[in-house]
């Protein structure tokens, strides 16, 4: 977890204008139900919108068929990959 909050303040520290954040969609689920309902209406918009604007990406670490799963876990828990693991059939 201090790995990535480090890598998150560095990202912000960088000169070149983007910032990062931490968005949990279920943060506040203890709330009324009508009120985190509509919270959580708003805050997907948000989402959605900026990855319709290509403000949000996703960075893929590496991409690997779908019967080298078992190679796919070992690599996320491993915890040496910078992105995500996509498997494709």
């Amino acid at each position: 977890m201090l790995k990535l909050l480090g890598r998150v303040w560095l990202w912000n520290a960088l000169p070149n204008g983007r910032r990062a954040y931490f968005f949990n969609v279920w943060a506040g689920r203890a709330l009324a139900k009508n009120r985190f309902r509509s919270r959580l209406r708003a805050d997907l918009t948000k989402v959605f919108a900026a990855l319709q604007r290509g403000e949000v990406t996703a960075q893929i670490a590496v991409r690997l068929p779908l019967i080298r799963v078992a190679d796919a876990l070992r690599l996320a828990e491993s915890g040496t990959v910078a992105g995500k693991i996509v498997l494709t059939p």
